[in-house]
């Protein structure tokens, strides 16, 4: 394969891990220039993109190149030099010309529908039909990778499909706040910030859940929300829970969010994610036989994002070593992604935090917020998600009954400091090792 094929593959093995938005926003415009003497030369737009990939991404991105070309490079980032003339890139908002944010192939046609999210795709279609004059506005709240955000991309796509003319956007709440902060920063802005988005005739905003304890940006969407809603125009929005349980969010806020439709998407049954490795692998040219899709769909539940990226690995692995997508090579990838997940209990993996730390199972059950407890506690819920696969709802019981968000938050939180922090990053690892049982491996 060549670089442009290999890169193409990284980016759908990266899938196992982060949205397409994620991919999108941040790889879009990547390239892999060259692999040569041990060395990947990898392509960023600007100084922000490179920054972000190095800092965030850069182990994602070595795994899945070994992964890929079978063998270790020692990444390098560079700046692409900019073409004569180019427009300078303002943001993912404030592009220069119309930018609506979409992901153009999330789409209804391409979206697999089931008992478990059959409601808020009839929503989300009739919304198309009538925006702004029904089920204004649409709230969708799941779990983590069940198609949310597919879906919210769906709407905003149909929408223009049937109505170019319509302002539409998509941001997740964290880029509405970056963005807010920046505005406020360069007071010039200010003004076109709320033009921006308040001229607009359908609002497509991802996981709100981000906008709790933020009081300043809480207020500046209040008000967006209000000009919009009151004008007769469309608001869709997604969380990872519904408004009620969203914790440290203005109950006048809530109040609005509960005022329209609130839909609900439910973890996918076997036949469901048989159908979506089945038109998975089809989009992308394959068709895999019927006992490998079984064998990715009955060990793969959960996360619709999880089950792709196991379909992205299997494929981006018989491409490179030129074999068939067989159900032997998924059980082999499964393996080596649980790494015998289900022989080791959740016990073992907290007994092993707690060797390491020096702290008690009932430390991490604990209300303690000292950081010698917290981390732990941390770094155990992230092990339980890694190596035993365990939801959001179960690792919260086992560390003393906390809610789902709060659980994410530190996996995110631990996920975000191994990037950045080569001694916690070593210290986990030998962890998981042990936990293994491959020290030394």
């Amino acid at each position: 394969m060549n670089t442009k094929e290999i890169w193409q593959n990284l980016l759908l093995y990266l899938e196992t891990e982060l949205s397409k938005p994620t991919i999108a926003t941040f790889f879009g415009e990547t390239e892999l220039a060259s692999l040569e003497n041990g060395q990947a030369r990898i392509l960023c737009p600007n100084r922000l993109s490179l920054e972000h990939l190095r800092t965030r991404y850069e182990e994602k991105i070595r795994e899945a190149l070994r992964a890929i070309s079978g063998q270790s490079w020692q990444l390098n980032f560079e700046i692409r030099p900019l073409a004569p003339h180019r427009p300078q890139e303002l943001g993912p908002i404030f592009k220069t010309g119309e930018s609506t944010g979409l992901v153009n192939s999330y789409t209804f046609e391409n979206f697999v529908v089931g008992l478990s999210n059959q409601l808020a795709v009839s929503v989300a279609e009739a919304v198309t039909e009538r925006p702004g004059e029904l089920h204004n506005p649409l709230f969708i709240h799941s779990g983590v990778g069940l198609g949310k955000t597919h879906l919210l991309h769906a709407i905003g796509n149909q929408i223009k499909q049937i109505s170019p003319e319509r302002k539409v956007l998509y941001a997740s709440a964290e880029r509405f706040t970056s963005e807010l902060i920046r505005a406020i920063q360069d007071r010039r802005t200010t003004s076109s910030f709320r033009r921006r988005f308040r001229s607009l005739d359908v609002l497509l905003i991802d996981d709100i859940q981000f906008l709790a304890g933020r009081e300043a940006t809480q207020e500046e969407f209040f008000n967006t929300f209000n000009e919009l809603y009151l004008a007769g125009k469309q608001i869709v929005l997604t969380s990872d829970r519904p408004p009620a349980e969203i914790q440290r969010l203005e109950q006048r806020l809530v109040s609005r969010f509960a005022g329209g439709v609130v839909a609900d998407i439910q973890e996918p049954d076997l036949d469901m994610r048989a159908e979506i490795l089945r038109r998975k692998a089809a989009a992308r040219g394959t068709n895999l036989r019927e006992e490998t899709v079984l064998a990715l769909a009955e060990k793969v539940a959960g996360s619709i994002r999880q089950l792709e990226g196991a379909l992205n690995q299997l494929l981006a692995i018989a491409a490179t070593q030129k074999i068939e997508p067989s159900p032997e090579l998924a059980q082999g990838i499964l393996r080596t992604q649980c790494s015998s997940n289900q022989e080791i209990s959740p016990q073992t993996i907290i007994s092993a935090t707690c060797r390491r730390f020096g702290v008690t199972p009932e430390d991490l059950r604990s209300a303690s917020r000292a950081q010698e407890i917290v981390l732990p506690r941390q770094i155990a819920a992230y092990l339980l998600r890694k190596i035993n696969r365990s939801s959001l709802n179960q690792i919260g019981r086992l560390m003393g009954g906390r809610d789902h968000s709060t659980v994410l938050h530190g996996i995110e939180k631990i996920e975000k400091e191994i990037a950045e922090n080569e001694i916690l990053r070593n210290q986990v690892e030998l962890m998981r090792g042990e936990i293994l049982g491959k020290i030394g491996s």
